[in-house]
């Protein structure tokens, strides 16, 4: 138990000294993306009121595979801190809870994560902006040594043609059953550059690249996402 204890205060202190900002991300199900899509683009100047300085940058992504069930789509923010991603969850004001009124009826909220955003790419989001993304939830052995070896990943593909494919790595926070589980994310321009990059897994190139994952992670889960930038401070 002691062992334990030690290695749970390492690795909180090292997340914590790694930190780059806060992702909040919440689950949504509904019958009708385009008109939630809708209903979120008219309702963010209302949130961004709340938010202040609080949120970077906000939009929503939908699955082209992986959702937990049919309709899930995930809305998300990015604030430059843990602390400020904590206080800027949606619901506390007069002026937003009336905004989510009118939706709440035609969906419905799964689940609500929160995430230590540990490593960032390059990419500046603006409104409308549109990505393509690969996400995989994964428990690592060594979260150190995971990041180290994303970040060779990705530099090893800016060398071999992906310079506009980039990770990002987020650490669950308080996430339940999501605790101590860490979620890479590679960003493309396109659904097409995404699916070069992953067809590339089999060069050897990308093997080489890839060939201390296994040792150094357990996959959890996994999504292909479809990404839209809503909303950018």
């Amino acid at each position: 138990m002691k062992k334990y204890i030690t290695l749970l205060v390492t690795t909180m202190f090292s997340l914590a000294s790694s930190a780059e900002g806060g992702l909040s991300v919440i689950t949504i199900n509904t019958d009708d993306a385009g008109e939630y899509v809708e209903w979120l683009k008219e309702s963010t100047p209302v949130f961004s009121n709340a938010w202040g300085e609080n949120v970077a940058s906000s939009g929503i992504c939908s699955p082209l595979s992986g959702g937990e069930k049919e309709g899930n789509h995930y809305v998300w923010n990015i604030g430059p801190s843990l602390v400020s991603t904590m206080t800027a969850i949606p619901g506390d004001d007069d002026d937003t809870a009336q905004a989510i009124k009118r939706i709440s009826k035609k969906r419905s909220v799964e689940r609500r994560d929160i995430y230590e955003v540990l490593k960032q790419t390059s990419q500046v989001n603006t409104a409308g902006q549109i990505s393509a993304q690969y996400n995989l939830l994964s428990t690592p052995s060594s979260l150190d040594a995971y990041v180290e070896a994303i970040e060779a990943m990705e530099a090893a593909s800016a060398i071999n043609g992906f310079s506009d494919v980039e990770i990002a790595v987020f650490s669950a926070s308080g996430a339940g059953d999501r605790a101590g589980m860490v979620m890479a994310s590679v960003q493309a321009p396109s659904m097409d550059r995404l699916g070069l990059f992953l067809e590339a897994r089999d060069s050897s190139w990308m093997s080489e690249a890839m060939s201390d994952f296994p040792s150094l992670r357990t996959p959890e889960h996994e999504w292909l996402l479809n990404c839209e930038v809503i909303y950018s401070n």
